[in-house]
């Protein structure tokens, strides 16, 4: 018979890759880790991974299809449990992970809702990959995780909200003079951006080409925002980010937000969330008032 445990133990397996580390998350063995997967391997009839002496431990096809359906089965079996606890049983807070931008406006409304006593939210500030954050929600990790993307991007999730974007100048640069500002000029000067390693640098670049902006060079490449605005008011180059940054005179002041020649595609605000948790009205209640909030 097929257990809820050897489930559980396979689905972290899968996240973590390696039997080693799923005892220590579960603290058990790794012997018990490889024996609870060698009985799950023998009531399925497939084998689930590929082993390699001192490597990773690879998920199989057969065992990417089984973890797809296996993250659907140990949701539904928590959201039963709370079924069965009902009204006068305990609900853990609702985890929300989301880019700390998207945050700005939240802490007064999420305030105001855990003071009227229902089901507690708490923001995380979270920007990895929507790869990750997808594994994150199935693996119950975060409920609920919100992303940016654009359009044309093949992303997971559903379409909730836009985040303007704009481009910026110390108020003292060349362009900053210009009532318009064309592909090719941006193009002809260094762009001061986030690291590679942001995700969001990609979603950003990705609008950049969509506008024909392919900038001369990355002049600074950094993960701290208060490098950009320190290069900006030193005039290294340009650089896209939020247009509600504009909104934080402390930050902008002394620049200049450019007039495009045409419109800057807004990124794409999207929602990952378990399909069982969105049957709670209480839970869709919440998403409804975070959203008007983005």
């Amino acid at each position: 018979m097929i257990t809820l445990r050897q489930l559980e133990i396979f689905a972290a397996v899968a996240e973590h890759g390696s039997f080693r580390r799923t005892g220590e998350v579960l603290s058990i063995s790794q012997v018990s880790v490889s024996e609870h997967m060698r009985t799950l391997e023998a009531h399925l009839g497939v084998q689930l991974f590929e082993r390699v002496n001192g490597g990773p431990v690879v998920l199989t096809d057969a065992g990417r299809r089984a973890v797809e359906g296996v993250y659907e089965l140990l949701s539904h079996v928590h959201d039963f449990t709370e079924l069965v606890a009902g009204e006068t049983g305990h609900k853990a807070p609702l985890q929300i992970a989301m880019h700390g931008f998207m945050m700005r406006n939240l802490a007064p409304h999420v305030r105001d809702w855990n003071q009227r006593g229902g089901r507690v939210l708490h923001l995380r500030s979270n920007e990895n990959a929507p790869d990750i954050l997808q594994r994150q929600v199935a693996a119950r990790e975060v409920d609920v995780a919100y992303f940016y993307s654009v359009a044309g991007l093949v992303e997971p999730g559903e379409l909730v909200g836009e985040e303007p974007l704009a481009i910026f100048v110390s108020e003292h640069h060349p362009l900053a003079a210009q009532p318009v500002v064309t592909a090719a000029e941006l193009s002809a000067i260094p762009a001061i951006s986030l690291s590679p390693e942001k995700p969001i640098r990609g979603v950003v670049d990705a609008v950049m080409a969509q506008i024909g902006v392919a900038p001369a060079y990355h002049a600074i490449e950094t993960a701290e925002f208060g490098l950009i605005l320190s290069s900006l008011h030193r005039q290294v180059g340009f650089t896209c980010m939020f247009a509600a940054t504009q909104q934080e005179e402390m930050q902008t002041r002394g620049l200049k937000m450019l007039r495009f020649e045409a419109p800057i595609p807004a990124l794409q605000i999207r929602r990952l969330t378990r399909r069982t948790a969105m049957r709670a009205r209480e839970v869709r209640d919440a998403l409804a008032m975070v959203e008007r909030s983005l």
